[in-house]
């Protein structure tokens, strides 16, 4: 028996355990922590990478808009792609800085200063994460 294939595969089995499985297996994890989907859509915003954004939230999720009387209302990942393009066409310097984040279980809530057209406001999100998407946003 030639110890050629015993030799090869005892290297193959330490390469492998060289490694950490982490690193073996990257291209399967996506990070599904409440507060890394938002981070992830926050970061999006930022670079204006629609696609990013869209990607963190669940095809069709509700939302609502804490200072009208409209209620919470389900929205399609169409719609707000198709916003988000407009936003980004009509300001450039669209941004959006943390200033703080509180986590309670899958709810976080984000504190920023929003910057459009050059004039900063302050703003304030509410989002349910589940099973690494947004279902959920409230906006203030």
């Amino acid at each position: 028996m030639s110890r050629r294939p015993i030799f090869t595969l005892a290297i193959l089995l330490a390469a492998a355990a060289a490694r950490p499985a982490q690193a073996q297996f990257h291209f399967t994890h996506r990070d599904t922590l409440p507060q890394k989907v938002v981070q992830r859509a926050l970061d999006g915003y930022n670079h204006h990478d629609v696609v990013a954004i869209e990607t963190e939230y669940l095809p069709a999720y509700m939302y609502e808009n804490m200072a009208d009387s409209t209620g919470p209302h389900l929205v399609s990942a169409v719609a707000v792609r198709d916003s988000l393009i407009i936003v980004f066409q009509r300001t450039k310097d669209a941004h959006l800085r943390l200033s703080k984040r509180v986590l309670t279980g899958p709810i976080v809530t984000d504190f920023y200063t929003m910057l459009l057209n050059g004039r900063k406001k302050k703003h304030v999100d509410m989002y349910e994460v589940r099973n690494g998407k947004i279902v959920r946003e409230w906006e203030y």
